[in-house]
């Protein structure tokens, strides 16, 4: 239990996450997750007093689990990345229920969702089926991705309680026949996944595209592609590529970024 527990429950209510839908962006953290790290399960976790409540990357809304047998209980101890190769050879969780479930839980990789200094108010985690490495540049990626995360649930804030002005849609994409685009259109999970992969926060991307760190949080809380004739998604996207991204574009798979 986080000494901090009180102050740590303080923060998950004060962002209302339990209390309404979530932000559609948690769906596409989970997607990329899913694809960056190839594994069968992605979960965000919100722990509550006694409840884990649990975001999986392919079901709607929130799952009710007991807190206790929480491997993200771990996870929120401290701000890097909880790492478990096989679960089966570790002394912590060799008994634990998931673990000997059908299927196991038999590898675990958390970060934790850091709200403010010492506040973890949950966790972004990985599972496989089997036992498997985690090396130093995954674990980077994953914190990175629970960044974007609180990012995103910062958003949803503010735009439920009227904190600030809500992010205004991207226009929509003009009709093929009227707008020939003479290169692909990245999307805005693939800006998401680049910002992680670079490992930027929204306001230092928005510095290095010349633009504000609202227009980021409205670019990547778009849905689908997004417009070649919006200057701003061309600043970030250029601001992205010149910091060592590259977008990908392959027939028959999703839209991805990769290092050059």
């Amino acid at each position: 239990m986080p000494p901090n527990e009180v102050e740590r429950l303080q923060a998950l209510r004060r962002l209302k996450i339990l209390d309404g839908a979530l932000p559609a962006g948690l769906d596409r953290i989970c997607a990329a997750a899913q694809g960056l790290f190839q594994v069968p399960v992605v979960l965000m976790v919100f722990l509550d007093k006694d409840v884990a409540w649990i975001k999986s990357g392919t079901k709607p809304g929130l799952v009710e689990a007991p807190r206790h047998l929480s491997f993200c209980n771990y996870t929120v101890m401290h701000d890097e990345v909880f790492v478990v190769p096989d679960t089966g050879r570790d002394g912590r969780f060799v008994s634990h229920p998931y673990v000997n479930a059908d299927p196991p839980l038999r590898f675990y990789a958390g970060a934790p969702f850091v709200t403010e200094p010492g506040i973890r108010i949950g966790s972004i985690c990985i599972v496989d089926h089997v036992p498997r490495d985690f090396t130093p540049r995954q674990m980077n990626l994953l914190s990175n991705l629970a960044r974007i995360t609180v990012d995103e649930l910062w958003l949803h804030h503010v735009e439920e309680t009227g904190l600030a002005p809500s992010s205004q849609p991207l226009p929509p994409l003009r009709s093929p026949l009227l707008d020939f685009q003479i290169e692909p259109s990245i999307t805005s999970q693939q800006v998401r996944a680049a910002r992680g992969l670079v490992n930027w926060s929204v306001r230092e991307l928005a510095e290095a595209a010349g633009v504000s760190p609202m227009t980021v949080k409205r670019i990547e809380a778009s849905d689908g592609t997004l417009s070649v004739r919006d200057r701003s998604a061309k600043s970030v996207r250029a601001a992205l590529e010149q910091a060592g991204v590259e977008f990908v574009f392959a027939a028959g798979s999703e839209p991805g970024v990769r290092p050059r």
